[in-house]
């Protein structure tokens, strides 16, 4: 994914109506990190786009984390001083800091896409305000790709950790780790998918 040089593989900018267009993204809300998985689920699934698709990649590449994580910790539990000891230390270590990052990122890519709204919903009835709302509407589309790319970013680490640990972690914790690197892959393929649909609104003066 690339925010330069991607002009010929950009799709045709969608129209949003004034109906389709949604209420914005309240970041005084309980953040995703504080909430039970029942609130995130009953939010993600409100009639409102945000949090929505970008937010969900973000969360389960957290849940891709945290599997890493438990299936390192495991292993060192087991055996702390094995010849494979410094691999799950690493990938555990880099999964706990990308467990908490990634909830971040579940609650920047809301409030990305709400001030991506915003910037469609300004006045465009002379040639000055439709060059301003142009202007607005790539910076915010940069934004709103900004952070599905450092989530795709994140999710293609936690699948190389899932890889490296294969056959060099706990036999029965195989599943789980096959599990994360599955996880890590998807969210990080729907990640991409949300770069690529903030792209056509990006000005060539923005990449």
């Amino acid at each position: 994914i690339c925010l330069n040089g991607c002009g010929a593989r950009r799709r045709a900018q969608p129209r949003l109506t004034p109906a389709a267009r949604p209420h914005r993204y309240d970041r005084q809300m309980e953040k995703p990190a504080d909430q039970s998985l029942a609130s995130y689920l009953a939010s993600l699934a409100a009639p409102t786009p945000a949090p929505g698709g970008g937010s969900a990649a973000a969360v389960a590449t957290g849940m891709a984390a945290a599997l890493v994580e438990m299936v390192a910790g495991l292993s060192l539990s087991k055996q702390p001083d094995g010849g494979d000891a410094a691999l799950q230390q690493g990938a555990r270590d880099r999964a706990a800091a990308a467990r908490m990052t990634l909830l971040q990122y579940a609650d920047d890519d809301a409030a990305a896409y709400s001030g991506f709204i915003e910037a469609l919903r300004l006045p465009k009835n002379t040639n000055e305000e439709r060059e301003a709302r142009t202007v607005a509407i790539s910076a915010a589309a940069v934004r709103a790709a900004e952070v599905p790319l450092q989530t795709l970013q994140v999710a293609t680490a936690i699948a190389n950790d899932a890889a490296a640990l294969t056959d060099r972690s706990l036999a029965s914790a195989a599943s789980d780790l096959e599990v994360a690197r599955r996880f890590a892959r998807a969210a990080g393929r729907s990640a991409a998918e949300n770069v690529e649909a903030n792209l056509p609104y990006i000005e060539e003066s923005e990449t």
